[in-house]
């Protein structure tokens, strides 16, 4: 079947907050910050959630890079955006931006939803549970996690070790290319966890990967490594065995090299696109205060993901 909105209502195109055209009367209006952001299959999904609600709106890619959100908030109020969804690198300076922090902000310590109220940035994460229901989705036993190894301390990493942290799991091992960063949430998270599991900070190499990945059940891949096409795997291809699951929380149309490979090796293996469909949806009932067009967002972005449903 093919969409009215992939056909004709949505575009590639990409926008700074300076570049928005005028808003159109009568439309809601929203967008995804983030650098890079050309990739982002948001538009479709969100677009037609909206259009199965009979809302009228508009969701733009807006491109800010690291570091410019400080310069760019105003300019995306001016432009008269009622809220928007935060992808890397923005999500942790987001949280210190928004004026109102929901619960699920104040657990992730970041926030990738934001709605505009009365000129206020009210501030949420969906990240943790589209996780959550991305996983159970695929792996229905699979949340809480049994021996779970995280490879990279950042945004998504960060919010995923924080909602584990709150749930519990067999064991839980922190790997990240700054070794500083994963020390810092592995003590934020001994606070929150207290000794419920055991928790383990490593530094990335290849003796530790391999021990690592050897005492593991779930590898969940956080870094950023994988978006583009000239990036190194994470994990080296004979790390990978079976029984070992892999998920990875970046998505590309198609597949992420990681994913390709892991299957390769006979490794049960998703990537983020399921966790991005669940965060839109949750994104879509926070702005419209209705239940999300699960189904209807799933068809369209599968779609433009060329995945089979």
């Amino acid at each position: 079947m093919a969409f009215r909105w992939l056909n004709g209502g949505v575009t590639n195109e990409v926008y700074t907050p300076l570049t928005l055209p005028p808003k159109k009367k009568g439309m809601a209006r929203y967008g995804v910050i983030g650098s890079p952001i050309a990739h982002s299959l948001s538009p479709v999904m969100q677009l037609a959630g909206w259009e199965k609600l009979g809302v009228q709106a508009e969701y733009f890619r807006i491109e800010i890079p690291a570091g410019g959100l400080e310069g760019a908030v105003p300019q995306l109020l001016r432009a008269g955006l009622d809220g928007w969804n935060c992808t890397l690198p923005h999500k942790g300076e987001m949280f210190r931006f928004s004026e109102v922090r929901s619960p699920s902000a104040l657990q992730a310590q970041s926030v990738n939803t934001v709605q505009v109220i009365q000129g206020k940035i009210h501030g949420s994460s969906t990240d943790a549970e589209g996780w959550s229901r991305a996983m159970r989705e695929i792996w229905p036993d699979s949340v809480p996690p049994k021996r779970t190894l995280l490879l990279g301390c950042g945004g998504v990493g960060q919010t995923i070790a924080r909602f584990l942290a709150s749930i519990g799991c067999t064991t839980l091992t922190l790997i990240n290319r700054d070794s500083q960063r994963a020390e810092k949430l592995y003590g934020e998270l001994t606070q929150l966890g207290g000794n419920r599991f055991p928790l383990h900070v490593l530094d990335w190499n290849m003796p530790n990967l391999r021990l690592a990945l050897s005492e593991s059940d779930l590898l969940i891949q956080a870094t950023s490594l994988g978006l583009k096409d000239e990036d190194p795997l994470p994990i080296p291809i004979e790390l990978l065995n079976p029984p070992l699951q892999v998920y990875d929380t970046i998505y590309r149309k198609g597949e992420t090299s990681l994913v390709r490979v892991a299957r390769q090796r006979g490794c049960q293996a998703e990537d983020g696109l399921g966790m991005l469909l669940h965060q839109g949806a949750l994104s879509l009932e926070i702005w419209s205060g209705q239940p999300a067009p699960l189904s209807t967002m799933r068809q369209a972005l599968y779609q433009a993901a060329g995945r089979d449903l």
